[in-house]
Formats: structure tokens, sequence, C-alpha cells
């Protein structure tokens, strides 16, 4: 099989295609044949080395942190899946998703949405769990809420928005103006255009801000933040992990989120997508040997939606 490794960090030509055998799987893991891999701005913070205290790696290294695929074979027979179900799942960061094939913990896995594609639900579980986790676990989002999303036309701000909406939420989204419809077809109530506007120093204040492209701070954020609120941020600094010492003691809280592969939540959005109430948008789709490539693409901080990569098998 093919699959895309990295021996040391650094820019994105560093990844290259390499041949391996493909591994039996062990008792609790599925075979997986994987169709789509999604891209994730972790993919390259990872590889370039700027993550590594954060995220510590073992190289050689294969990037990706979503898929979806087949499963080929299962590693015991009282498995909940058999040859041939359709699957998709976030993988472990020991585990990388840019291969034709991987071996992954069925508690992992979740049977693929019945009306999503391969390349629609492989960009689904990274940043579709991070939105989910975010809002639902640190935000105790609820109905009525206001919640501010900045990145709203990401990969992380794009289901951000819609399972906010889900929850009964009051949507603002942050975006460039270019960008402004596609948000709001994702059920975006409120759209700042980052170019024109400051969303820091709106008057409107929020039960909930979500930082989806780390770009922004707690401390930029206070003004705009009600007196009980809490800000959430998809890069957990240790500026950001310091100040959530202090959360019991105060109302404004802060949390970086750490997400967690959790198949009963990836269930959960499977069922939102049934409902209607979750989509994906897929901005371009590139092969395995495109992957350097692809990576160029999503450094420049541009993508609307999310990338995919599709395999070739």
């Amino acid at each position: 099989m093919k699959k895309i490794i990295y021996e040391k960090y650094g820019e994105a030509d560093v990844l290259r295609v390499a041949d391996f055998e493909i591994n039996e799987p062990a008792e609790g893991e599925l075979l997986v044949k994987v169709m789509a891999a999604g891209l994730n701005p972790i993919d390259y913070k990872i590889r370039s080395g700027a993550l590594k205290f954060i995220y510590p790696v073992k190289l050689p290294r294969t990037p990706g942190g979503e898929i979806s695929g087949i499963v080929e074979k299962t590693g015991s027979e009282q498995s909940a899946f058999k040859p041939g179900d359709k699957v998709y799942a976030m993988l472990p960061i020991s585990v990388g998703g840019y291969s034709e094939y991987v071996n992954a913990n069925e508690d992992l896995l979740s049977h693929m949405p019945e009306k999503n594609s391969f390349n629609e639900a492989a960009v689904i579980p990274l940043a579709g769990l991070t939105a989910l986790q975010a809002l639902r676990d640190k935000g105790n989002i609820s109905k009525g809420m206001k919640v501010l999303i900045n990145g709203g036309s990401g990969g992380v701000g794009m289901f951000a928005i819609q399972i906010a909406k889900a929850f009964g939420a009051e949507v603002t989204a942050v975006c460039s103006g270019k960008n402004t419809s596609f948000v709001k077809s994702f059920g975006a109530d409120h759209v700042i255009d980052y170019e024109k506007e400051d969303f820091t120093k709106l008057t409107s204040k929020f039960d909930i801000v979500l930082d989806a492209v780390a770009k922004s701070s707690f401390g930029k954020c206070q003004k705009i933040l009600a007196k009980k609120s809490v800000f959430i941020t998809t890069i957990p600094s240790p500026t950001v992990m310091l100040r959530q010492i202090f959360n019991p003691l105060v109302n404004k809280k802060t949390f970086g989120i750490l997400t967690k592969p959790l198949s009963k939540d990836l269930d959960f959005l499977t069922e939102l997508i049934a409902q209607g109430k979750l989509k994906a948008s897929i901005e371009k789709v590139y092969s395995l040997e495109q992957a350097a490539m692809a990576h160029k693409h999503i450094e420049t901080g541009r993508v609307k939606g999310k990338l995919v990569i599709e395999m070739n098998h």
C-alpha cells in the first residue's frame, strides 16, 4: 500500500509517498480500506514542528486525523462491524490517515452517514468533533445563547455554526466579506466581515466565543464576553492552559480544546446529518501524490470549508 510520510519537521515538501506492507488487524482493530482523508490545519502545524511540545510525535510519521472508508477485515469475531461496512473516524495522533489502508481501534469508528459520499464523510470527524466538544462540553451550549464563531468559513467554523444552531443558539460568524453568503448557508444569523470591522470591539455580549482559527485571545475578546461566559480556542497554548487553572474562580472562563476521537460523539454528528442539520462543504479534492500541494493550500489560511485527499485504489 501507499501512504504519505515525513521523516523530519519542515515545509510541505518533506511529505513523500512511500510503500508499506498491509498489517493484519489485531484484536479489537479493523483494517480499513481508506477511500478519502480530510485535511485540517493541525496536520501542517504538527508537520512543521510548531506543536511538537503539545503533540509530540514519533518520526517518521503519516499525517491525517480523519478518514472514511470500507472495512476490509476485522480483528475479532465479535466485532460490531463486518467487511464491506462503510465507516468514518477521527484517528488518534499515532495513526495517520493519508494512507490507502489503516488499522484502527474499532471503538473509534462509526458507520458512515448514508447520505454522504466518502469525500464528504472524510472531512467531518476531526473538525466536527472539535466543534461539538468545544460548544457542548466546554461551552455548555443551550437554547437562546449568543455564540460568536471566529473563522466561520473554515472547517471547524462551518460545523460550529450548524451545531450551535442545532442547539438553538443565536450565531454570529466572523469571516471575510466574500464568504458572507457561504457562512449564511450554514445558518449564521449575523456575519461580521473582519476586513471591515473588528469583532472584538462589538457592543454585543456573547455567552460563548469560539476562536475556530486560533487567531484571537481571551484578552482581546474579554469586552465582548458576557458576565458568565466562555472563551474557547482550538490551540491549547501554555497561556491558555495556565488560564484554565483559574476557571473555577472566575465567571469568564477560558478553554483550549483537545479533541477526543469518540465514536459516540461521531454518532451524534451522524444523527444531525440524518436530520438534515449538518452538512460539509469541500473546496478542492487532491490525490495522495498531491499531499504536499494540499498542505501548501491549507497553509494559506484561505480554505473555504474543507480539503480532501481521495484515494485511487
